[in-house]
């Protein structure tokens, strides 16, 4: 069978890689497109994946999601028409334009979602699809207003994160092309998705409160801060206030050993924070709503703090790199937890079984 993969956001390079290794074992076929945006062309290049770029972000508007969606669609359709045999699933995590595209094609769609609060996406993704995988923690009542089925829902009694953590081992040359030193002292910090539909109604398309949260941790951290800015206006935006203190990656690195030697991971997303604390280096999500997944990993034990206001996330930012000397305990105890977890790649394997 052939498997299509579209990535949108930087998080799915590595989910798609996971499941794509376990699929070509048993000897199937993958394809992988993406769009233009953020880190995610890049780190498919860093895991050596061939991937077609096909249109990019519309931006912080909702005609500029409109225009550039509608865009998309034309290419991704052109690119699925032309190919020799036509994929027999897609699979991705909540791509608008490319489920659309495999639903008029007549290609069954397996989508993976743990974001029922993107309510846009989900209501034009969800009632597409033939499977949605998602994890045990998020109550069936939120998809099901989203447009889901019973039919269509699959959860599984863990989180994305085991399929690609597992077995990570770190690599300190991820330091070495950043100029660092393994002694040296620095987090890791991630700006909120200030132009995603739902923080529309925030106005901070330039500029991003991870500043407020840097100013304060920098007044008491003599340390660095390796930024990963989501738009060309929050990069310009810190660069131009921190200056050396902080260093911003021009394309995608090896951010899993980043995290695994910081002192603290912050970011006003999600992704970031689940990876780096599945990986037991603390961290904090500064999102300003609870996520069922971030009060999940939170509540098992893995080091993860969820702060909605800026001044929680920088009293926790202070308390946590007080307590560093102690990181070696909590990643055991992380380890342990991920192995009782389960992966999504055992629930889609299970699905094309059926």
């Amino acid at each position: 069978m052939i498997f299509w993969f579209d990535a949108v956001t930087a998080k799915e390079p590595l989910l798609f890689n996971a499941i794509a290794k376990e699929l070509e074992e048993l000897g199937h076929e993958v394809i992988f497109t993406c769009r233009n945006y953020d880190y995610v062309a890049s780190l498919f290049f860093l895991l050596d994946l061939d991937v077609e770029i096909l249109g990019k972000h519309g931006g912080g508007t909702l005609f500029g999601k409109l225009m550039a969606g509608n865009e998309r669609i034309s290419l991704l359709a052109k690119y699925i028409n032309q190919l020799g045999a036509k994929p027999d699933y897609h699979i991705s995590f909540s791509s608008p334009e490319s489920i659309r595209v495999a639903f008029g094609l007549g290609i069954p769609a397996i989508t993976i979602n743990d974001s029922p609060h993107a309510k846009a996406v989900g209501k034009l993704t969800i009632p597409l699809s033939k499977y949605l995988v998602y994890s045990s923690c998020i109550d069936q009542n939120k998809w099901i207003k989203l447009g889901a089925t019973q039919e269509q829902l699959q959860p599984y009694d863990g989180i994305d994160e085991v399929a690609w953590l597992r077995d990570f081992k770190p690599n300190e040359e991820v330091l070495d092309i950043l100029g660092l030193h393994r002694d040296d002292n620095y987090i890791v910090g991630r700006p909120e998705e200030s132009s995603a539909a739902y923080m529309l109604d925030r106005n901070m398309a330039d500029r991003t409160f991870l500043d407020e949260i840097l100013n304060e941790i920098f007044k008491e951290y003599d340390g660095r801060a390796i930024i990963f800015p989501r738009y060309e206006s929050q990069r310009n935006y810190l660069k131009k206030k921190f200056k050396n203190r902080i260093i911003v990656p021009p394309r995608a690195v090896d951010t899993l050993s980043l995290y695994y030697y910081s002192d603290l991971c912050i970011t006003g997303g999600a992704t970031m924070a689940r990876e780096a604390a599945a990986l037991g280096t603390p961290s904090i999500s500064y999102y300003p709503k609870p996520l069922d997944v971030l009060e999940y990993i939170s509540n098992i034990g893995i080091p993860l703090y969820n702060e909605y206001t800026i001044e929680s996330a920088i009293r926790r930012a202070k308390e946590l790199i007080d307590k560093t000397e102690y990181k070696s305990a909590i990643r055991s105890k992380t380890k342990q937890i991920l192995t009782e977890l389960e992966s999504p790649i055992t629930k889609i394997l299970t699905l094309l079984e059926e």
